[in-house]
C-alpha cells in the first residue's frame, strides 16, 4: 500500500514538474515571436527608404521587344512561406535570357504599397541594373547584354515585371526570392489597410 503511495506522489509529482516546463517553454516560445516580430519591424525600418524619397520606375527607353514564344519558358511558382500558408503569389517564366514575373492573378499587388518600389526596385533590380552598366563601362559585358526591367501595369495594379538579359541561375533565384519576399510584405500590408 505504501509503494502505491510513494507511486502515485512521484507520477503528481512529475506530471507537476511537466506541466510547469510546459506553460515555461510555451511562454518562451511567446516570447521568441514577439522578438522575431521586433526584429521584423526594425529591419523594415532601417532597410527601405521612405516613399516620399523614391522615384517611380523608369520606363524601357528602347523600342519594346517583342514577347518570345512562350513555349520556350519554364514555368516556376512563386509561393509564400510554408509558415505563412503556401500561398500562391505568382509565377515566374524563365527563358534563356529573360525572366518573367506575373502576379497571381487572385491578388491585386498595388505598386504604391510597400516594399514594391523601395525593395524590389530599388535594392533589387537597379542594383543588377548599375552593376551590369558598370561591367560595360569596364568593357566586361556589351551595352546590348545588361540587365533592363520593364515594370507592367493597368493603373496601379502590377500586372507583369519583364527582366531582359538574365542569364544565370544566381540571379534567377534572386528574383525569385526577392519578389516572394516582397509580395509576402504587400499581401500583409493590403491585410492591415483592410481592417
Amino acid at each position: 500500500m505504501m509503494e502505491l503511495e510513494d507511486a502515485a506522489k512521484s507520477l503528481a509529482e512529475l506530471k507537476k514538474y511537466l506541466e510547469d516546463k510546459v506553460a515555461a517553454l510555451s511562454a518562451e516560445v511567446e516570447n521568441l515571436k514577439a522578438l522575431i516580430k521586433l526584429v521584423d519591424d526594425a529591419l523594415a525600418k532601417v532597410s527601405f527608404k521612405p516613399a516620399s524619397t523614391i522615384e517611380a520606375p523608369r520606363e524601357v527607353a528602347q523600342a519594346p521587344q517583342p514577347m518570345p514564344i512562350r513555349g520556350l519558358e519554364t514555368e516556376t511558382l512563386i509561393t509564400s512561406s510554408p509558415r505563412t500558408g503556401g500561398k500562391l503569389l505568382g509565377k515566374m517564366y524563365i527563358a534563356e535570357k529573360y525572366v518573367r514575373i506575373v502576379p497571381s492573378p487572385e491578388i491585386e499587388y498595388n505598386i504604391n504599397i510597400p516594399p514594391f518600389r523601395q525593395f524590389f526596385i530599388e535594392k533589387v533590380l537597379e542594383e543588377m541594373r548599375r552593376k551590369d552598366r558598370e561591367a560595360v563601362e569596364r568593357g566586361e559585358l556589351r551595352e546590348e547584354d545588361a540587365l533592363d526591367y520593364e515594370v507592367k501595369t493597368k493603373g496601379d495594379i502590377l500586372t507583369e515585371i519583364f527582366v531582359k538579359n538574365v542569364s544565370d541561375d544566381r540571379r534567377r533565384r534572386e528574383l525569385k526570392n526577392a519578389a516572394r519576399w516582397t509580395f509576402e510584405r504587400m499581401l500583409e500590408k493590403m491585410a492591415l489597410r483592410s481592417f
